[in-house]
């Protein structure tokens, strides 16, 4: 998967922090956001469909006398096969605190700088969901679009709906508040907590955007004035 270089991220991450947050102190609640019906019941795989290994098999060999003998591997081995990529996701809801957004993937330069306020976005260089890594998706600050992360839970279900309507489900199952990307430029925390004080470079931001050997979703908003107020990360993985 094609990155960002290792001195342009924390860049990206840093203006992006303050633009999201500008953006959600603003008075954008009444923008124009297409209404949106929920994402149906989800299909029992989050992370694409099941194969048998080649090597797996469910039957049993028998014995000259008639007596079945157990196969060495009695059932097959599962693996993951990604989607499709012209599968992308389209849509995500987190139900228990009404997030119910499009989803589109940035194009790099300024939209990961500076989203629109018509989505939530993943980033240019992550990948998108069902890929068997992360996807690191973000949004403004917004009541419609990622403010309601700031109330999110241990155990909520994150549904992603995908191109060919195929809905994947995750759960959060980490909630990690004042990630750090310090700006020197910003106004400082006036009363900074114990995390925010003690990174003094946007590594810890960027580590959540790096790709997993996993499924797993990053979803990021901003939850100050500025970058050095904090980031809010939550991750979720594949429901089951």
């Amino acid at each position: 998967m094609k990155r960002l270089s290792s001195w342009a991220l924390p860049i990206v991450l840093a203006v992006a922090g303050v633009t999201l947050i500008i953006v959600g102190s603003l008075d954008l609640d009444g923008a124009t956001i297409p209404s949106l019906a929920p994402i149906a019941t989800p299909t029992p795989v989050a992370r694409a469909s099941d194969t048998p290994s080649p090597s797996g098999s469910s039957s049993a060999s028998t014995a000259p006398s008639g007596t079945p003998i157990p196969s060495a591997s009695p059932t097959a081995t599962p693996s993951r096969s990604p989607l499709p990529d012209d599968v992308v996701a389209v849509q995500l809801d987190v139900p228990a605190v009404g997030i119910q957004v499009l989803v589109r993937q940035s194009t790099g330069g300024g939209v990961d700088v500076f989203p629109p306020s018509d989505a939530a976005y993943i980033l240019a260089d992550s990948s998108q969901p069902g890929r068997g890594t992360n996807s690191y998706v973000f949004a403004h600050a917004l009541n419609t679009l990622f403010k309601p992360l700031w109330n999110v839970q241990l155990g909520d279900e994150v549904l992603v709906r995908m191109s060919n309507d195929q809905v994947l489900s995750y759960v959060v199952t980490e909630v990690r508040p004042n990630v750090a990307c310090p700006d020197e430029s910003a106004e400082p925390h006036p009363n900074p907590p114990l995390p925010l004080q003690i990174h003094t470079t946007c590594d810890e931001a960027l580590f959540w955007t790096e790709p997993t050997d996993h499924e797993r979703l990053t979803l990021q908003t901003s939850q100050g004035y500025n970058r050095n107020w904090g980031e809010l990360v939550v991750i979720a993985e594949p429901a089951g």
